[in-house]
């Protein structure tokens, strides 16, 4: 879970302060990171690159119509993977737990967090008067964080 916690704040990190390039002009000079890429991502569509921390790479593109961002490791492991998902493809045991929980909210939105094989989704409620944020994985569903409509 630490580990999982530490991937996402490099990927929030990464985001917002690296320098993005195509992936045709790439400056990424790993070949062993692109080489996993494109085994694992055959097909990936509107690749950019960002550089995270000295020993991560991060990848965001699209494919199969999905957005996903995924990070590597300097020797080409794939760490872990995120992308939006629709309540339709959420489990049947997640979603059954997140409606007996929260019935009186709707979803807004799901990130689908794939890491050390582990799976686990943030999920974005909303009520009349607030938006909370779900974390589940197919064992639990619990409130991550509430925050009041203005």
């Amino acid at each position: 879970m630490k580990k999982l916690i530490a991937i996402l704040t490099v990927a929030v990190v990464a985001f917002t302060t690296s320098t993005a390039s195509a992936f045709d002009g790439i400056s990424i000079s790993n070949k062993k990171v692109i080489e996993s890429f494109e085994r694992e991502f055959a097909g990936a569509a509107n690749v950019t690159w960002y550089a995270g921390t000295k020993d991560n790479y991060v990848a965001k593109f699209t494919i199969k119509s999905s957005k996903v961002t995924a990070h590597f490791d300097n020797d080409g492991n794939l760490l872990a993977t995120s992308r939006y998902i629709t309540d339709s493809e959420l489990p049947l045991n997640v979603i059954t737990k997140l409606m007996k929980k929260y019935p009186d909210q709707n979803i807004h939105n799901i990130v689908e967090y794939d890491a050390d094989g582990n799976t686990t989704y943030m999920i974005t409620l909303e009520s009349d008067s607030h938006w909370t944020t779900v974390k589940a994985t197919s064992s639990s569903v619990s409130t991550f964080r509430k925050l009041r409509k203005a």
